[in-house]
């Protein structure tokens, strides 16, 4: 039997189904599950909130769609429903899925005018999501349907988008990805989800040559992160987990190109395509001299003071990770020339950009996350970022 709880967040995501007809007053039978079963109480207040925001930004101008908010309806309620008998990558998929599959409708539902092809990607926007921030999240009745309708909010604007086959053919093909990396123990659940978003968005924006510079850092740093992987363990020195990368690695040295690749897509300046060369080579650079570089026989000295330390303290350098540093640097210039991102200024522009942003890394390391103030994490999002400064310095140089 259908639990009470359960049967009450079925209800309160059936609700969507009143939004044509009633709009904002659909907070009155949302207010009315609200009374009645006290364990949907802060699902059924976050739903009325999505429905009160919309309806108070119509006064500044904003306008939330009312498709987005549907689709948000569906995701915390149907679609963990479907899924929450399954765990891990199985429950992810069908908690997916049934976004989709439901989120479509209702969302044409709500509005008929709609391009079929612009539905289908924030469906599949806020599956991705929704179940990202299921895993991640514990505040799920809040931050869920939250979470996801800015997710879909931000990407709602009007875009030329590809047909309707060739969005699930991409879909399809970054499911792909992820899957084998999971399956190559490359990556966890929350690393695949956000993969998978990282790929649909850079390659919908940018092209699949773009998507190809940073699958190179993928692949790249997941095979380089065994390399000599037992000494690196002896060591103590090793990725935790078997090497098996997590969502915070992941959005860490991707969300910078990430944003780049969108900016490029929307408004088309080379600035943006010398920037992404510069941050994806800080990634691969990074990656590489850290995992090669700890296995150098030669001790490594701190960045700051050129004095010995052990190997894996922040801040350490050695001359093998410096010049591994510009083997990943150059592996993503080659690529961009091989591709045709850029002509050859690509080769030098992500060994500079690369390079120096690399051993900003390490001077970040030696500093800040010594002393507690930044994670591994936002040392990475820091130095990506400068890479990509470094980039864009270097297209304003040649041609302003």
């Amino acid at each position: 039997m259908i639990k009470e709880d359960d049967a009450a967040r079925i209800v309160a995501g059936l609700t969507v189904l009143l939004l044509p007809v009633m709009g904002v007053f659909t907070i009155i039978p949302l207010a009315v599950i609200h009374y009645l079963f006290a364990p949907t109480r802060t699902l059924s207040i976050s739903l009325a909130l999505l429905l009160l925001l919309r309806y108070s930004l119509g006064f500044t101008g904003l306008d939330l769609p009312m498709y987005v908010v549907a689709i948000a309806f569906v995701i915390p309620t149907l679609a963990q429903m479907a899924s929450r008998r399954f765990d891990g990558l199985n429950g992810s998929m069908i908690y997916i899925t049934t976004t989709i599959a439901l989120g479509y409708p209702v969302a044409i539902m709500t509005s008929p005018e709609l391009l079929p092809e612009k539905v289908l990607l924030l469906s599949m926007l806020g599956g991705l999501s929704g179940a990202f921030l299921h895993h991640v999240s514990r505040e799920r009745d809040f931050i869920v349907p939250f979470g996801t309708c800015m997710v879909m909010w931000l990407f709602s604007f009007d875009y030329p988008l590809p047909e309707l086959g060739r969005i699930v053919l991409l879909y399809s093909f970054a499911l792909a990805l992820g899957l084998g990396a999971y399956w190559a123990r490359a990556a966890d659940v929350d690393a695949v989800i956000s993969e998978v978003i990282i790929c649909i968005l850079v390659v919908l924006y940018a092209g699949l040559s773009w998507f190809l510079l940073l699958l190179c850092f993928y692949l790249m740093g997941g095979l380089f992160t065994h390399y000599k992987f037992a000494r690196k363990r002896e060591l103590g020195i090793a990725q935790s987990r078997g090497g098996v990368r997590g969502y915070k690695n992941v959005y860490s040295n991707s969300l910078v190109p990430l944003a780049l690749a969108i900016c490029y897509g929307i408004y088309g300046s080379e600035l943006f395509v010398f920037a992404f060369l510069g941050s994806v080579a800080t990634a691969n650079g990074d990656t590489l001299a850290s995992e090669i570089g700890q296995t150098s026989k030669s001790g490594p000295r701190m960045i700051t003071t050129l004095k010995p330390v052990v190997p894996g303290v922040d801040g350490g350098v050695t001359y093998l990770g410096e010049g591994a540093a510009v083997l990943g640097s150059l592996a993503i210039g080659l690529l961009a020339l091989a591709t045709g991102i850029t002509g050859l200024i690509g080769v030098p522009v992500s060994l500079l950009g690369g390079f120096l942003g690399t051993n900003f890394d390490s001077l970040l390391g030696a500093t800040l996350q010594q002393r507690g103030i930044l994670s591994n994490n936002g040392v990475n999002l820091l130095a990506t970022l400068f890479g990509g400064v470094v980039g864009g310095l270097i297209w304003v140089a040649l041609w302003r």
